[in-house]
């Protein structure tokens, strides 16, 4: 027992023994490993300062290193010992290469940026892409355009880039018209497709819900918050639009909004305040002016009495149109939070808006919220959600009734009412006995006020907003990727309409009260499988199929009343109103189908190709034409990586490319090919009058696809080590078989039908180029711009139609002015009889216009002698912008122009027709005399008839300082926050423009729409 006891000691002292060599080992090697470590850290920036998070920086030739977070900081420990190199690469930014020697202070790296347009990463269709693959036309807005501080995304646009043209309208928060390399269609859409982080936006989830008396709808991509917003792509020809297939035949604009950066939280606020005003006024005549001239007209009206000294002391009398026009200060509050971690990305963001028009009584409050969020749940499965709500509200101008004398708003009529009527009472209140008023609007000695009118009437729009998508994402592989997203978008509008008595609205009604209400529910679900895959150092390849499916479900309903006892209540209570109009309601259903394909094949990162297919099914077609078949091929060849060109000195990036395909339009109502029918009160049964049916659409079962077949060819060149680029693209589009409304016999009952006849046509060339000028550690200058001619023409009709209601012509550009031809005044010296006369008055005098008579039959009418004299489109559109930055400070300064179109100006059509009710232009005071006969202005007359002729067609080009925005970073340092930042920032937008045009603004056009408007404004922004 002993020796057991014995044994097992000496056993037990042998482990002992090797137990603590083993741990003596084990601390000798960490302590020589501790030894041997060492501990790289520092940041890395822009050219500014600007921290840069996500840059890698590792040992070169290994792949020991990091990234950095999201202040710019990074830190590692390595074995290897100093001096070692390291690089820093960051996508944008030119790869660095920096010694270290030595390990005991932070290093701080300075990034330059990468000019090199060929490696960019664009957003596409269902995925991304490098520039060097594509085969598309594909433009994106300058990450300095996103910087500028503006309400809606929309003023960011026009001018950014090569054929989009942009056309604003200058009431906040309004729709704008846009249009890429032109317009295709006459009847349906040709607004283009807008993508947000996936979910497809449609012009069916309008803010409008029908009440005629609203002028404005509010803009539905106005529920965007602008500082959300990470990049815009603009997609224009066929190879990169064709994977949207009908809904990309106006070109496609991909929104996609910020997300979170994996590291360290980051919290950012910023409060801008900015005043709005007028670009100009209109020069109108003043109160003595007006009075003399209004006693030449008539003789025997107002003033047969007054003398030329009673005349002279009415002096300036009122200015309407200044009481009607203010200062508007708008104000915006944003607020985000985004940080992450290994697994988790969010981005989480609130905004408030608040914007006062330069009409009084007009606004725009937004409410917005955004969480954007993603989540690895496994090594091959993430999820992710994208969400924004909104809240909108517009108060704006409404629409005058059929009886306001051919006023069309109360802005009009505030232009146009005469100085020498007093605005208000000497008590402050309104006047309501304006003794030049006539027609409908007087009523015994009362008449109204359009400034009250301004005031006093109720014209508004709101929208409640929910867009969304949820995502899953599935790696079966590595190499294919299942993907499934459902998207919404619901919009809740609500029109609010009241016209009091004392109003043009309300005032033969007794009051006029409207409500309406509009829900459009879109959902969207997509099921894609993406296979990609290097299969040598020669061979790419990308492979896209998919199957998705969109449902969009709308409703609607509008009630009114008129006659109204009490009317505190405004529209809230229609009941109280003693007549009630017909309430109308409605809705519908449309359903599309589409399965899509797409390769993208590089064979040795020189040649490439794209080419996909979608076929669509729309519920807007007649069942044996449901489907829609839309092919693409894309080719492109890097010349630049060819060996004869490769390393040269002076071209760095060159490529050609070459598109061609079809894509579709479904951009019209629901169930149009179908026999529909309405609702009529109009029969008479039982001595009354009863409701009944009729058909209200006239049935075309052979309804089909208007189709869009397109051509692009293009280049890309990088010069000069990467600071000029240039690219350039030349195309041509025919969009055949177009949904049009033609005439029908007579014996239809009906006046028109939706068919499939004609073709319309674009061809253009568009031009970019960009430049780094200078590039030094303090200073950095770069220059961009662009420039796009289209030439649009009709180029069918139908057999045998040569128009359609004297508005589309064969041969001509969409939107032709159809006009009489003006040709001068008529003078003292000429031979009034080879003069022919407009039909009301055959026998000219000295003084009068005059007109060519095309068919020479001495007699000019509307009928033989009108022409088409230009058109509203522009033939040329072009921007420029420059971004100079000097250490903390930096300025933007960005241009925009167009050229070519020709714009109606009917408000000075009115305003030069001078009559006894009221106010005109000041240019009458330059008014034809015998002693004045040098003068473009034609001598007053007694008489109203008049023709729409070219004196007022003019030149709508302008050139415009879009926006101009000077910012600086505080050079302080908070202790306890060291990488809190604060930016003070002034920007300015239409500050001037150079025009020929003499109405308010040749973007809002000639008539008396709301202007556009000049803002100022100041702001800081905070981050941590």
């Amino acid at each position: 027992m002993i020796n057991i006891l014995l044994s097992f000691r000496n056993k037990l002292r042998s482990l002992t023994l090797q137990k603590g060599v083993y741990v003596f080992c084990f601390f000798l090697v960490c302590s020589v490993s501790a030894y041997g470590q060492v501990t790289i850290q520092g940041m890395v920036a822009d050219k500014i300062n600007q921290p840069l998070p996500g840059v890698a920086v590792a040992i070169k030739s290994t792949t020991v290193g990091t990234v950095t977070d999201i202040d710019g900081h990074f830190s590692f420990t390595t074995n290897q010992s100093l001096p070692l190199t390291l690089t820093v690469s960051f996508l944008g930014y030119k790869t660095q290469e920096i010694d270290v020697y030595e390990d005991n202070d932070p290093i701080t790296i300075i990034l330059s940026e990468d000019l090199n347009f060929l490696d960019e990463v664009v957003v596409i269709g269902y995925g991304t892409q490098r520039r060097k693959e594509l085969t598309g036309a594909i433009s994106t807005v300058s990450k300095a355009t996103l910087s500028i501080p503006v309400t809606s995304f929309d003023n960011l646009l026009g001018g950014a880039v090569a054929g989009l043209n942009i056309t604003q309208g200058g009431q906040p928060g309004s729709t704008f018209s846009t249009r890429i390399r032109g317009g295709n269609s006459i009847n349906a859409g040709n607004e283009p497709l807008f993508v947000v982080d996936g979910v497809i936006l449609y012009g069916s989830a309008t803010t409008g819900v029908g009440i005629s008396q609203v002028t404005s709808n509010l803009n539905p991509l106005s529920s965007i918050n602008p500082n959300d917003i990470e990049s815009i792509e603009v997609l224009k020809d066929v190879s990169a639009t064709a994977i949207y297939g009908s809904r990309g035949s106006n070109g496609v604009i991909i929104i996609t909004t910020k997300s979170g950066n994996r590291g360290r939280d980051n919290i950012e606020y910023q409060y801008s305040i900015g005043w709005q005003d007028a670009t100009q006024k209109l020069d109108l005549l003043k109160a003595s002016e007006w009075a003399a001239l209004n006693r030449e007209i008539a003789p025997n009206g107002f003033f047969r009495d007054y003398t030329d000294a009673q005349i002279a002391a009415l002096g300036e009398g009122y200015d309407w149109q200044d009481a009607a026009l203010h200062t508007g200060v708008s104000q915006n509050h944003n607020i985000s939070f985004n940080g992450g971690d290994e697994k988790t990305r969010y981005f989480i963001s609130g905004n408030y808006t608040n914007q006062e028009g330069i009409l009084r009584n007009t606004d725009f409050n937004r409410y917005t919220g955004r969480l954007n969020f993603e989540r690895d749940i496994l090594h091959n499965l993430s999820v992710g959600i994208t969400l924004n709500a909104s809240k909108m509200e517009q108060n704006g101008l409404n629409n005058y009734p059929s009886y306001a004398n051919g006023l069309s708003n109360p802005f009009e009529a505030i232009i146009r009412t005469s100085p020498a009527n007093p605005i208000y009472n000497d008590d402050g209140s309104f006047n309501y006995r304006n003794r030049f008023e006539l027609g409908d609007l007087v009523r015994g000695d009362v008449t109204t006020n359009p400034l009250s009118d301004l005031l006093n009437t109720t014209a508004q729009n709101i929208s409640n907003t929910l867009l969304g998508n949820f995502s899953l994402r599935y790696a079966i592989i590595p190499e294919l990727v299942f993907k499934v997203d459902a998207g919404t978008n619901i919009v809740n509008a609500t029109q609010n309409y009241y016209a009091p008595s004392y109003t043009a609205g309300g005032f033969q009604p007794n009051g006029y009260a409207s409500v309406g209400n509009r829900r459009t529910d879109i959902w969207q679900y997509e099921y894609t499988l993406n296979y990609t895959k290097q299969l040598n150092k020669d061979h790419y390849i990308d492979v896209l199929a998919g199957y998705t499916t969109q449902t969009t479900e709308l409703e609607y309903a509008i009630a009114s009343s008129t006659d109204f006892a009490n009317e505190q209540l405004l529209w809230h209570s229609l009941q109280s109103g003693a007549t009630r109009q017909v309430p109308i309601s409605g809705g519908s259903e449309a359903v599309l189908n589409s399965v899509i394909g797409r390769i993208n094949y590089s064979l040795k990162g020189r040649y490439n190709l794209t080419a996909t297919f979608r076929a669509d099914g729309s519920s807007r077609f007649a069942p044996d034409n449901k489907w829609g078949y839309f092919p693409s091929l894309g080719l492109s060849w890097n010349v630049s990586e060819e060996s004869f060109l490769r390393g040269n000195r002076y071209v760095n990036d060159f490529k050609l490319r070459a598109s061609i395909g079809t894509v579709g339009n479904q951009e019209i109502g629901d169930y149009l090919y179908a026999a529909t029918y309405g609702t009529t009160n109009n029969y008479s049964f039982n001595d009354g009058l009863v409701v009944g049916f009729t058909r209200a659409n006239l049935e075309n079962p052979d309804l089909k696809w208007e189709q869009t077949t397109s051509y692009n060819a293009g280049v890309d060149l990088g010069l000069f080590n990467n600071k000029l680029y240039l690219a350039a693209d030349f195309y041509y589009k025919k969009t055949s078989d177009l949904l049009l409304f033609t005439p029908v016999e007579i014996s239809t009952g009906f006046n028109s039908v939706l068919r499939n006849v004609g073709s319309v046509s674009n061809r253009g060339v568009e031009l970019e180029a960009r430049s780094l000028l200078w590039e030094t550690k303090d200073l950095n200058w770069t220059v961009s711009g662009n420039i796009a001619k289209n030439r649009n023409r009709v180029e069918d009709l139908g057999p045998g139609i040569e128009n359609i209601g004297n508005t589309i012509f064969v041969g001509q550009p969409l939107g032709a002015h159809y006009l009489i031809e003006y040709d001068g005044i008529v003078q003292g010296g000429d031979d009034l009889t080879r003069i022919a006369g407009p039909s009301w008055k055959p026998v000219v005098e000295p003084g009068d216009e005059k007109f060519v008579n095309q068919n020479n039959d001495n007699v000019v009418d509307e009928t033989n002698d009108r022409v088409v004299l230009g058109t509203n489109n522009p033939d040329i559109t072009y921007g420029f912008s420059t971004t100079f930055s000097y250490k903390s400070l930096s300025l933007l300064v960005a241009f925009q122009g167009v050229a070519g179109n020709k714009l109606y100006n009917s408000l000075r059509q009115s305003l030069e027709e001078p009559n006894v009710a009221y106010n005109v232009s000041a240019a009458l005071e330059n008014r034809w005399t015998e002693s004045n006969s040098s003068t473009t202005i034609p001598k007053v007359r007694s008489y109203t008839a008049t023709y729409r002729t070219s004196r007022y067609l003019e030149n709508g080009a302008f050139f415009r300082l879009k926006n101009i925005t000077l910012s600086y970073i505080l050079p302080v340092v908070i202790a306890a926050v060291p990488s809190a930042k604060c930016r003070l920032f002034v920007s300015g937008q239409n500050l001037f423009t150079l025009t020929k045009f003499t109405g308010y603004d040749p973007e809002t056009g000639g008539g008396s729409a709301y202007p556009l408007s000049r803002t100022i404004s100041l702001g800081i922004n905070l981050s941590y």
